[in-house]
């Protein structure tokens, strides 16, 4: 077993707590950590002592004096041990090196063209690490392990992909890449559904700190769904994350690739936006993008929408509807505090965002009492799936209630 590990598996119950309160409200004095634990000073001293002789906690400065001595500050130790975390989707693949304070300190992606096997994939992720590490001076007896977020549908136990759609490459049906990646990069793994992490990241350390109830919604090819409640990961049937894609929003609908019909996915996904502006151009629809229609992709449409073009704000502007109604739907059942909207979709379209919150606040049936905040892009941005599976590995060792 790798040394660090050891580490921490020796702390007790309540230095584990103290660590955890440090890491994510740190820097800390004791007097404000005995008001948060309501514990006795000398049970605090206990429970700190191997957090400071393991070198996980270290003085950080002093904090303002309320009369008499200045109150030493107590942090995280950010150059003790370092986490990996990774981020597989159908087009890239990313690559984060953070400390325990979930700073992260070197990121690499590569795209997931058609020669991108699992093997392949683990083989360049590998390859990847080991340059972010020699360029960082990390050695990797430093590292607790590896964190991933990928696509769904999973076996989270066994740790394999199932049968994701729309992987550019073969292979990666029933794909066992907990064992892979452990065998490569012979460091423990973790995995679960990509937007699942991603809602972690934004829960503890992003813009859902001090909220138990978040949900997380990446717009892309496909609509991948995270949603944290009551301080703890709501799982669907095989970590499946695109339940709320498929949510029925119209009876008589278009039929959507899953096969039922009039799915929100049929509507405000990127192949769907694809999709109906090429059908209306070739209807005679003016396009307002200068491109043979064949080499027209999502981007070229939402680039269209924002300078006004009006095939493209429609084709924007209805998937947008269509999404916001589901949001609404969803916000008048589970109520949350915070909805995080990111993804390509949402980050190269201000119009879909800005429709598609209009509208969800316009049906939100708790309008008056409620006070839902959304959030474009969250606060970690195209690296929270890869910062939440980091935190996952470390809230792992802390038996956080989070990862359910």
């Amino acid at each position: 077993m790798n040394e660090s590990l050891k580490i921490f598996q020796c702390l007790s119950e309540d230095s584990k707590n103290i660590f955890s309160l440090i890491q994510k409200k740190g820097p800390l004095t004791k007097n404000k950590l005995l008001l948060m634990t309501k514990i006795k000073l000398t049970s605090l001293n206990r429970f700190m002592q191997p957090l400071e002789e393991q070198g996980l906690v270290v003085e950080v400065g002093t904090g303002a004096s309320t009369g008499g001595r200045k109150p030493v500050l107590y942090d995280v130790n950010p150059s003790r041990f370092y986490l990996v975390g990774l981020d597989i989707s159908r087009t890239y693949t990313q690559v984060i090196i953070t400390n325990l304070k979930m700073e992260i300190l070197d990121r690499r992606r590569f795209l997931m063209q058609e020669c991108f096997t699992p093997v392949k994939t683990v083989k360049t992720i590998s390859t990847t690490l080991k340059e972010m590490l020699k360029a960082l001076l990390i050695d990797t007896s430093m590292l607790l392990g590896v964190g991933l977020g990928t696509i769904g549908p999973l076996d989270r136990a066994e740790g394999v992909i199932l049968n994701p759609k729309n992987f550019p490459a073969k292979g990666w049906h029933h794909t066992w890449i907990k064992r892979f990646l452990e065998q490569e990069l012979a460091l423990p793994v973790m995995i679960d559904n990509g937007a699942n992490t991603a809602a972690v990241a934004e829960l503890l350390f992003g813009s859902g700190r001090n909220l138990s109830n978040i949900a997380y919604f990446n717009c892309g090819i496909g609509i991948r769904t995270g949603v944290i409640s009551s301080g703890t990961i709501v799982r669907t049937i095989n970590d499946a994350e695109d339940a709320f894609g498929h949510m029925v929003i119209d009876v008589d609908g278009e039929q959507c690739s899953c096969g039922n019909y009039g799915c929100i996915e049929r509507y405000s996904s990127i192949p769907s936006i694809v999709q109906k502006y090429g059908s209306a151009v070739k209807k005679g629809r003016f396009s307002a993008v200068s491109k043979p229609l064949q080499e027209i992709n999502y981007m070229d449409i939402c680039d269209a929408a924002e300078q006004k073009a009006e095939l493209a704000r429609e084709i924007i502007t209805d998937a947008a509807a269509i999404f916001g109604a589901g949001l609404a739907n969803y916000m008048n059942l589970l109520n949350p505090d915070l909805i995080v909207l990111s993804g390509p979709l949402i980050k190269h379209s201000p119009l879909f965002y800005q429709v598609c919150t209009r509208i969800a606040l316009k049906k939100y049936y708790l309008k008056e009492e409620g006070k839902v905040i959304f959030s474009r892009g969250g606060h970690f941005k195209d690296s929270a799936i890869a910062v939440g599976a980091a935190a996952m590995v470390i809230e792992s060792y802390l038996n956080s209630t989070v990862l359910g």
